[in-house]
């Protein structure tokens, strides 16, 4: 039992709540108080690491619910993938919060920015040390939130107000799947931990299957999946910190670890691997088509994350939960540190077009260079750390019984493309002349070491599973003492490749297809060669601007979903208000119409009664005060008279 694991989220928690109360008097102060939360929960990560390293696992459990004689108990574990997961989010999430101080110094809610950035580390720190789907369910909702916050932080412009928008609902549309699909993994089975979902899944009733492809649509909205992928192109309007934190290295990865970690029930379920599988390589294929097209820095690697994100789940389709963790832990080293190079290149142009940028190099040394490690790593040129990842996956594909040929061959193609688009935007952005009139200008120091920081990983962190280290991440992943009750199965182990899987073969084409990439952008960007003859680009045109304009997805939501919610919402509205408020307030009419009625018949009658029966009695009085002299011969008279009268009266 280790009850300190509750610090790794409770000092983020801890620094949102100082900024959020505080942050107008700290000023800029807030950002060294975020940066030191940051800090404080990656170097007890690091802690927790070393110790799941030397064969412990960490937990802390507290009683929550009595439920039917049972009491629910909630708690954190800390296994080998949910350390690797604690490092990755504590440890990019410090180096990007320090990049922040800089590319955010000036902002007007600055102390803001840092409050929220605070929140999310200490939300996403919540769900990756989850033991319990409930638990983990209510770190994922808050992401969102953060998601939310984050992406439309300057709200004050249409485009991000609406992206924060987009991204929330459109997450919420998985979410909604999820925790369906967690209701059913509970009816069919009795428990939500994660410890025992394995003895469930090996006895567990045929709707686990469905419970399992119901789980992986929460892992499409928060993974940006086809077909919720349509959000994290316009998440781009928020800081590029944001970016590089939230839609790069960490949010968008919990959809990948959402699967990892429940892997046993997709496991038990053929049908729900080549869900992920065919979704993945849909989304893979499609993002990285579209990031050829692309002239927004921010929009070419949003649509690399989706792509990078469909091959991580293409990888989890396969078979292998190892292959797709692997992947998310090096493309977040090297998604991180192109965001984060091109909010360098984005705060010294004050813009995002890349055909507008050129020779950029020559003033932003420290940038241009880590940015194009980055890209070769991404591309998969060995030895830098997409090779390794990407290699696995490769494999995994290739040996998997439940995909064909056409997913390696797909996964080939979409590596081809990875290669082309990423060099594409390192040529037009850094290579060649700078246009007349920039005058660009490296970005300071506390930008700057991040970046190398970064790219010292995006160089080195593939070669924790190379055969120089005896395959050490897969084995440190697969060879936890509670492996069968914690994760299932994580895939094939170095030396479990079947006979028909040539390692070699896969490995050269795959170097030759990231080779071919880089040329063909060499060719067309750099030495501005047509390769297609004006007739063949004539004919290929309306294509081209299909893809350009992204299959027309947005489009298809907006006249298929969009414009009749809203039509119908604006028919609802005209009923509301001319219909129901015409009732509404035509009875208000009539009743006032009716007391004004009232009113009258209350002042002119009732009260005309009443008064002019006061005002004859009044006079009356009146007239007969008169008689009141004080006289007794008045008095005499008046009685003789009153007796005369009455005697006339009797006779």
């Amino acid at each position: 039992m280790s009850p300190w694991l509750f610090l790794i989220p409770a000092i983020p928690l801890a620094g949102f709540l100082i900024n959020i109360f505080f942050g107008r008097g700290l000023k800029e102060w807030s950002a060294w108080v975020a940066l030191a939360a940051a800090a404080a929960a990656a170097y007890l990560s690091i802690v927790a690491f070393l110790k799941v390293a030397a064969g412990q696992t960490l937990a802390v459990q507290w009683r929550w619910l009595p439920l039917e004689g049972e009491v629910f108990r909630l708690g954190f574990v800390v296994d080998p993938m949910s350390a690797v997961m604690l490092l990755v989010v504590a440890g990019i999430g410090s180096l990007i919060v320090l990049y922040s101080v800089g590319y955010m110094h000036g902002d007007p809610r600055f102390p803001r920015f840092f409050a929220y950035l605070c929140l999310f580390l200490a939300s996403m720190l919540l769900l990756v040390l989850a033991d319990h789907f409930l638990l983990l369910f209510i770190g994922w909702e808050l992401v969102g939130l953060c998601s939310y916050l984050l992406i439309s932080f300057w709200f004050e412009k249409p485009s991000a107000a609406s992206a924060g928008k987009k991204a929330f609902l459109t997450t919420r549309v998985g979410d909604a799947g999820f925790l369906l699909g967690l209701f059913l993994v509970f009816a069919s089975t009795g428990v939500l931990r994660f410890s025992e979902l394995h003895h469930a899944a090996g006895h567990g009733s045929p709707l686990l299957g469905l419970a399992a492809v119901l789980i992986f649509c929460g892992a499409a909205g928060k993974s940006a999946q086809f077909p919720l992928h349509v959000w994290l192109p316009d998440a781009m309007e928020g800081p590029t910190p944001v970016s590089a934190l939230i839609h790069a290295a960490t949010m968008v990865a919990a959809g990948v670890y959402l699967i990892a970690r429940t892997f046993v029930l997709f496991e038990a379920n053929p049908m729900a691997l080549q869900t992920v599988a065919v979704i993945g390589t849909i989304t893979a294929f499609f993002a990285a088509t579209i990031a050829v097209t692309q002239t927004d820095i921010k929009r070419v690697l949003a649509y690399s994350t989706i792509s990078q994100l469909g091959f991580m789940m293409l990888g989890l389709g396969a078979g292998s939960a190892f292959a797709g963790m692997f992947h998310l832990v090096t493309h977040a080293w090297f998604k991180a540190l192109l965001f984060l190079g091109a909010g360098s290149v984005i705060h010294a142009l004050h813009h995002q077009d890349v055909t507008r940028m050129g020779g950029l190099w020559r003033r932003m040394p420290v940038t241009a260079v880590t940015f194009t490690l980055a890209a070769i790593a991404m591309a998969g040129i060995p030895p830098f750390s997409g090779f390794w990842s990407k290699e696995e996956i490769f494999m995994e594909v290739a040996a998997s019984p439940i995909l064909g040929d056409g997913f390696l061959l797909l996964a080939w193609g979409i590596s081809f493309l990875t290669a082309f688009y990423i060099f594409r935007a390192v040529i037009l952005v850094f290579w060649g002349q700078t246009p007349k009139g920039l005058t660009p200008h490296e970005s300071p120091p506390v930008m700057t070491i991040p970046l190398m920081v970064l790219s010292a990983g995006a160089v080195g962190i593939g070669f924790i599973n190379s055969a120089w280290t005896g395959h050490g991440f897969q084995r440190f992943l697969e060879g936890i003492s509670v492996h069968d009750q914690m994760v299932g199965h994580f895939g094939l182990a170095a030396h479990e490749i079947p006979a028909h899987v040539n390692l070699g073969k896969i490995q050269l084409v795959s170097i030759l297809v990231g080779l071919a990439g880089i040329a063909l952008a060499l060719v067309r960007y750099g030495l501005g060669i047509r390769l297609l003859p004006r007739g063949v680009r004539t004919l290929l045109a309306p294509g081209y601007r299909l893809v350009a304009g992204k299959y027309f997805v947005d489009e298809l939501y907006e006249a298929v979903l969009l414009k009749p919610i809203r039509d119908f919402s604006q028919r609802a509205r005209v009923f509301d208000t001319q219909v129901v408020d015409g009732a509404v307030n035509g009875a208000g009419l009539l009743g006032l119409r009716l007391s004004a009625v009232k009113r009258w018949v209350d002042d002119h009658l009732v009260d005309g009664a009443v008064n002019g029966l006061a005002v004859g009695f009044g006079r009356a009085g009146a007239a007969l005060r008169l008689i009141q002299t004080g006289l007794v011969q008045n008095y005499l008279l008046i009685a003789l008279s009153g007796a005369a009268i009455l005697f006339w009266v009797l006779r």
